[in-house]
């Protein structure tokens, strides 16, 4: 009996041990697989679409213009960021730093301070001083914006990196840096509560457009107001929830969350949209073995929708041709493919808008 007991400690200790090895975030500008495990809001993976998009500006031409994959994750030592922006005309031409285009976020420390002007900003461009002329050294920031604590961050801690279609950012936030001159610094716990506001602005000539945010309150007076932020509680298994209401004052909400959700998420049923066309969720979802795919054009264009794999393998082509303005659909057979997660991708005119569904054999 005491064999067995010895054993099963083993055992358990093993599999901890191997859950734990898991998790690992690397600062390199590639999105780390523990990204992959993340569904929406709920546990740390936020879409911030053109349609949201507050009060500096209208709202841009379509998700091309400027939407966001906003993943996180924490640890004891650190809050982790990866963020992957869309953005056709990817500009840092000022000296101030909000003027170009950069993620600029907003904590919230301690929400049972009585100092709701009180905020933690954490923000960086989308371009480092080797990418622009030293005149516009001023306008670039890693992080660091306005923090009490003397300790900055390094290379180490982030990194950034163009794409095809616009580009990446990842960082890594010590807990204690986040303070202001009356709240924390952070020591964090599973059920911690914070104060959260996350905006993308976007420069598409020579200085600030316009805006998208994630917040209970579509303004850029987060900046200074902490009543208008959202709130991220902190979960077991490195996990954040986001929620776009007010903790400090429950009437402060975001009257459209489902905006959040990430195209191709079971729960959402709402289009992926662009200026010419829509991709929506495919019906049923989950599927065994066959789904139906709808797409809407607005104009007679060509059109490519294919499938790939986790891995980015492509898997099928489903409509490579043109096809005239209106609605389609298309079917997909999953017969041959092993159970797991799928993305299907619309192509038209230049423009990409993708989808996920799950094949369950």
């Amino acid at each position: 009996m005491k064999s067995r007991w010895i054993l099963v400690s083993l055992l358990l200790l093993f599999l901890l041990t191997a859950y734990a090895a898991d998790f690992e975030i690397t600062i390199d500008g590639l999105k780390d697989a523990y990204y992959n495990t993340l569904t929406g809001p709920d546990d740390g993976w936020v879409w911030i679409p053109s349609e949201a998009f507050n009060d500096n500006g209208p709202m841009p031409d379509d998700d091309i213009d400027l939407s966001a994959n906003f993943w996180s994750a924490w640890d004891e030592t650190y809050l982790y960021v990866y963020e992957e922006v869309c953005d056709d005309i990817v500009n840092q031409n000022s000296a101030t730093w909000y003027q170009n285009d950069c993620i600029d976020a907003k904590m919230d420390p301690d929400i049972f301070v009585d100092n709701t002007s009180s905020v933690f900003t954490f923000t960086m461009t989308c371009m480092d001083s080797f990418d622009v002329d030293q005149s516009l050294w001023a306008g670039i920031r890693n992080l660091a914006e306005g923090w009490t604590t003397t300790e900055r961050p390094t290379p180490d801690d982030y990194y950034r990196d163009f794409t095809d279609e616009g580009y990446v950012l990842e960082f890594r936030l010590k807990w204690e840096w986040i303070s202001t001159a009356d709240k924390g610094p952070i020591d964090p716990m599973v059920g911690d509560v914070y104060g959260f506001a996350i905006m993308n602005h976007d420069n598409d000539d020579i200085t600030r457009d316009g805006s998208i945010e994630w917040a209970a309150n579509m303004t850029d007076a987060v900046w200074n107001n902490c009543n208008n932020h959202g709130y991220i509680e902190l979960l077991e298994d490195h996990k954040i929830k986001y929620v776009p209401e007010n903790m400090r004052d429950g009437s402060i909400y975001n009257e459209n969350p489902e905006m959040y959700i990430p195209p191709g998420n079971a729960v959402s049923q709402k289009p992926a949209v662009v200026k010419d066309f829509a991709l929506l969720q495919n019906y049923p979802n989950p599927f065994n073995p066959s789904t139906t795919i709808s797409y809407t054009l607005q104009k007679s264009s060509a059109v490519k929708i294919s499938v790939y794999d986790l891995l980015g393998h492509e898997v099928a082509v489903l409509v490579n041709d043109k096809k005239p303005a209106g609605t389609h659909t298309v079917q997909f057979d999953g017969t041959n493919l092993s159970s797991g997660i799928y993305f299907y991708k619309l192509q038209s005119e230049g423009k990409v808008i993708s989808r996920k569904m799950t094949l369950i054999q």
